[in-house]
């Protein structure tokens, strides 16, 4: 009889395709039109947090389609992008052409550099894609990586608090009570309907998160996940990056509806504000340092 397979078994390589990188991690649209020399809002959020400076030594782990080593070696560092998935060296390869960076194929949990070797390194959506046995070994390998005062940028979605407490019990409650009016009255139209307001156990994800996103985080466990690898916190955050439409832009009734209905099923702007906000962003940011 053949054994079950191990539940904490690491993703394999060749998960992470050409396909996935160009049409399904955040930022492909901009990488579409210029190869990696205009970024996502989110990425200019970690590049500020990071403070790249010329002449210093940058690592961007998991760097996907290298627009981070790219941008780091445009403000003039000396980057270089690690990722075990082949797809990523191969669109990385030529976004970082001609520029002051360099690449290798390499696992976060053995990372082949010479302790104290950098002064900033990124995990930009990395952490929730591993198992907590090998996000801890990423993190203990970062830090021998980073030079003492050495920066690490972290960011990850979703936020665990988020998924499992405000829209379990709040969000699809909210979802339920709208539908069901919708329903006494017979109105059904593009906003009151089951793909605009679902009420599944979990929030709604596309095929490759339900596969890849395998351990989500809270700023609380990546706290205590960075003191144990020997890294002092110095800053979590939940910035969320600007939203786009949810309809075409020019849709603008359906949209100003959409905003207002999200004022009682997210409780804007009140959630944007700390400490709700910590609960409703669904975004995570870390700043992290060697001691």
């Amino acid at each position: 009889m053949s054994s079950s397979p191990d539940p904490a078994t690491p993703i394999e390589p060749d998960a992470y395709t050409e396909e996935y990188y160009r049409s399904a991690v955040e930022g492909h649209q901009q990488f579409a039109e210029s190869e990696g020399k205009q970024i996502s809002a989110r990425m200019v959020r970690a590049l500020e947090l990071a403070d790249v400076r010329p002449g210093q030594r940058v690592l961007d782990i998991a760097c996907g389609r290298g627009e981070v080593v790219l941008q780091s070696a445009m403000r003039g560092a000396y980057a270089v992008g690690i990722d075990y998935a082949q797809a990523s060296m191969n669109i990385a390869r030529e976004a970082i052409s001609g520029s002051k960076a360099a690449l290798a194929r390499m696992d976060a949990t053995r990372l082949a550099f010479r302790p104290k070797s950098f002064d900033v390194a990124f995990m930009l959506d990395f952490v929730e894609h591993v198992y907590q046995p090998d996000l801890d070994a990423s993190f203990r390998e970062i830090a021998a990586a980073l030079k003492p005062g050495g920066r690490l940028v972290i960011h990850t979605s979703p936020n665990r608090l988020f998924e499992d407490l405000v829209y379990r019990h709040y969000v699809r409650n909210v979802h339920r009570a709208l539908l069901s009016i919708s329903r006494l009255l017979r109105v059904k139209n593009r906003l009151l309907n089951e793909l605009v307001l679902p009420t599944a156990p979990v929030p709604p994800h596309n095929e490759y998160e339900r596969t890849l996103h395998i351990n989500p985080q809270t700023g609380r466990s990546l706290r205590n996940s960075l003191k144990r690898a020997g890294l002092s916190v110095r800053r979590v955050d939940v910035w969320e990056p600007p939203q786009e439409p949810f309809f075409a832009p020019e849709e603008r009734a359906l949209n100003f509806w959409l905003g207002v209905l999200d004022v009682v099923r997210f409780l804007r702007p009140v959630s944007r504000m700390p400490p709700m906000n910590r609960l409703f962003s669904n975004h995570i940011w870390v700043l992290a340092q060697r001691r």
